[in-house]
């Protein structure tokens, strides 16, 4: 009996040595990962803060241990994560989220991260027993800043033409029919260069490009930034002119021209002149309908074209039979 007793109090206190020697290992594993790791109690106390090492992407969160996130949140903010805090001990389940967060206005004793915005993801898993006496979540913290960075580039790279640095077809039909909900009219103004295949077959394509990138400068300088410019290919342009009447847009059309008609290309040791027709048609929330909103614009160019080149056209019912 006694043998059994000496042998079971070694086996049990072996055990303790292991789950003492394993939680060790544990918490020295937490402590060392580079994305934080915590553990929020309900209430908003941040009962346990682990990892986070990575200067380069989070400020030092320890001293957020034992804290309230009132205590050092922006209320905005606090109020927003305590949501998500409530939705995972409701739901019983994994709950991921994004979010951005300026890091400047969190109240920490030294700011030793990357600083500034910075957007972050959050997986949230609900405790099965309670944690120091109440209901508790623990909450993985990724930054994901590079990531949603590059995706917006590539994002705006899918929307860009490489040669002149426009918006594309793509890109330009969304911003019309997003500004047609909203303000429920616009003018479409299509311009194409006038004889631009000469160009290519004279003096190369190389020198085609010269000229599509310096028809591209020109259209941004004279329309400035309060309209969308895009190139639809070739030596075809296509613009979104806002809160203009038929005159002044087509006195915009005008301008356009007569600057682009004034201005030398210029193509390694040749002088290039070069002209533009332009067609111009108005549009209203009616026109969200249509397959194709540049259709209008379009048959005022055609008119353009036919009309002699180096002209502007304004669309007009007659235009449709064309």
């Amino acid at each position: 009996m006694g043998k059994f007793m000496v042998e079971y109090g070694c086996s049990h206190l072996g055990g303790r040595m292991y789950q003492e020697n394993l939680s060790e290992l544990l918490y020295s594993l937490f402590n060392t990962i580079p994305d934080p790791f915590m553990v929020i109690g309900e209430d908003g106390t941040y009962l346990e803060v682990f990892g986070g090492t990575e200067r380069s992407l989070y400020d030092d969160g320890k001293p957020m241990q034992g804290k309230n996130i009132y205590e050092f949140m922006p209320k905005e903010f606090a109020d927003f994560y305590m949501q998500q805090v409530h939705h995972t001990l409701e739901m019983n389940c994994l709950n991921s989220f994004d979010y951005q967060l300026e890091t400047d206005k969190v109240i920490l004793p030294e700011f030793n991260g990357p600083g500034g915005t910075q957007w972050f993801e959050t997986r949230m898993f609900p405790l099965k027993t309670p944690y120091k006496g109440q209901r508790a979540v623990t909450a993985q913290i990724i930054n994901i800043t590079e990531r949603r960075n590059l995706h917006k580039k590539l994002r705006e790279l899918s929307y860009v033409d490489p040669l002149t640095g426009l918006y594309n077809r793509r890109y330009f039909l969304e911003r019309v029919r997003i500004h047609l909900m909203e303000k429920g009219r616009a003018h479409i103004m299509l311009c194409d260069i006038d004889r631009f295949k000469g160009v290519n077959d004279r003096y190369g394509h190389l020198a085609g490009d010269a000229v599509l990138k310096e028809f591209a400068n020109i259209t941004k300088q004279v329309l400035k930034h309060n309209h969308a410019i895009a190139r639809l290919g070739g030596d075809e342009f296509v613009m979104a002119l806002t809160d203009l009447t038929d005159e002044e847009a087509v006195a915009m059309g005008e301008q356009l021209r007569k600057q682009v008609e004034a201005t030398p290309f210029h193509y390694q040791t040749q002088v290039l002149s070069i002209q533009i027709s332009v067609g111009i048609a108005k549009l209203s929330y009616e026109d969200l309908e249509k397959s194709e909103l540049i259709a209008d614009a379009d048959r005022a160019l055609y008119q353009a074209k036919a009309g002699g080149k180096n002209r502007v056209c304004l669309f007009n019912d007659g235009t449709r039979g064309l």
